[in-house]
C-alpha cells in the first residue's frame, strides 16, 4: 500500500506539471521557449516560469514592401537658354529706296532699252466727234502706229466748262482702210474729279491692222462736289529692279480747310512730248491746312525724256 501511494502521488505530480506545461504553451510562444529551455530543472521549476504577464510581442521589422521605396527623382536638367541671335542690318530694299538718298535709279538704264519703232506719227486722222459730249477739249499728245499693228494714243482731257466733273473717260473708236469700226474701246481716265480748267491725261492702245482713223469721245458727268488744288514738292523718281518707275514726293494742302482724295498723275512723256505710260496713286485720309502727305505713283517703264504730274484733291 504504501508503495502504491508514493506511485499514485508521483504521477500525479507528473500530470500537473504537464497540465502546466499545456497551459504555458497556450499563453505565449515566449513561455513555450522558457519551458523548453529548461528540461534540466525540476518540475516546479519548470511551473514557476509561467507568468500571467507575456513578454511583450516583438514588433517585426518592417518589410521591404511596406517601407516606402525611395525613387531616385532625376534633379531636374537645366535647359540651355538658346543663343540670342545675331540680328544682322535688314538691307534696304531695292525696289523701294527713299528718294532722299537715290533720287533717280534706272535698271536697266534708259539708254540701254530700245523704244518702240515707230513707224508713222501722227498716224490716224482723228475725226469729229458726232455725239454728244460734255464741253471738254480732248488735246493729243501722242498719235504712233508702232510695230506689230500697234497703235498708241495720248493726250489729256480739259474741262471748259464752269462745273465740276466726275466719272471721267474717253472711249475711242477706230475705223480701217475698207471702213470697217475696231472698237470701241472705253478707258477710265485716273482723275476722280476733274475743275474748270483742269486737264487729266490718258492713253488708248489699239492692236489691229490697217487703221487710219479715230474718234474720242469723252464722258463726264457735273457734280456737286467741291475742288481743292494742292501742290507738289520733293520730287523724285527711281526706276526698280522689275522696271516700273517711281514719281515720288509730298502732296501740300495750303487751303484754310482740310481736303480729301487727293490724286496725284503721272506720265512718262518722250522725246516727242508724247505721253507713253501713266500710273496714279490717291493718297489716303484728309490733309490738315499746311500740311503735307507723301505719294508714290507706280508707272510701268517705258523709254522716256521727262514726265509731267497732275493733282486734285476734295475739300473734307
Amino acid at each position: 500500500m504504501r508503495w502504491s501511494l508514493r506511485h499514485l502521488i508521483l504521477v500525479l505530480a507528473i500530470a500537473l506539471t504537464l497540465v502546466g506545461c499545456q497551459l504555458s504553451s497556450k499563453t505565449t510562444p515566449a513561455a513555450t521557449e522558457v519551458a523548453t529551455g529548461a528540461e534540466a530543472s525540476s518540475g516546479e521549476a519548470q511551473v514557476s516560469q509561467v507568468t500571467n504577464t507575456p513578454r511583450p510581442t516583438r514588433t517585426p521589422r518592417p518589410t521591404s514592401a511596406s517601407r516606402p521605396t525611395a525613387t531616385n527623382t532625376p534633379l531636374p536638367t537645366a535647359t540651355p537658354e538658346p543663343p540670342t541671335p545675331t540680328l544682322e542690318p535688314t538691307p534696304e530694299p531695292t525696289s523701294t529706296p527713299s528718294p532722299t538718298r537715290t533720287p533717280f535709279v534706272a535698271s536697266p538704264p534708259v539708254s540701254q532699252l530700245p523704244a518702240p519703232k515707230v513707224i508713222a506719227s501722227p498716224a490716224l486722222t482723228v475725226l469729229d466727234d458726232p455725239n454728244y459730249a460734255p464741253p471738254f477739249s480732248v488735246l493729243v499728245h501722242a498719235n504712233y502706229a508702232l510695230e506689230d499693228y500697234r497703235y498708241l494714243v495720248s493726250g489729256v482731257i480739259r474741262n471748259d466748262s464752269t462745273e465740276n466733273y466726275v466719272d471721267l473717260g474717253i472711249v475711242a473708236t477706230f475705223f480701217t482702210d475698207t471702213g470697217r469700226r475696231y472698237g470701241p474701246i472705253k478707258v477710265d481716265a485716273p482723275c476722280l474729279l476733274l475743275a474748270p480748267g483742269a486737264e487729266c491725261p490718258f492713253i488708248v492702245e489699239a492692236l489691229s491692222k490697217s487703221l487710219v482713223s479715230v474718234i474720242l469721245h469723252p464722258e463726264g458727268r457735273p457734280t456737286d462736289r467741291g475742288a481743292a488744288p494742292v501742290t507738289l514738292s520733293g520730287v523724285g523718281r527711281y526706276t526698280d529692279a522689275i522696271g516700273y518707275v517711281h514719281l515720288t514726293g509730298r502732296v501740300t494742302n495750303a487751303n484754310p480747310f482740310a481736303v480729301k482724295n487727293a490724286v496725284v498723275v503721272g506720265v512718262l512723256v518722250d522725246g516727242n512730248g508724247g505721253f507713253v505710260s501713266l500710273g496714279s496713286t490717291v493718297v489716303i485720309g484728309a490733309i490738315e491746312p499746311n500740311a503735307s502727305a507723301p505719294f508714290d505713283i507706280l508707272i510701268e517703264y517705258a523709254p522716256y525724256t521727262t514726265y509731267r504730274l497732275f493733282a486734285q484733291a476734295e475739300p473734307k
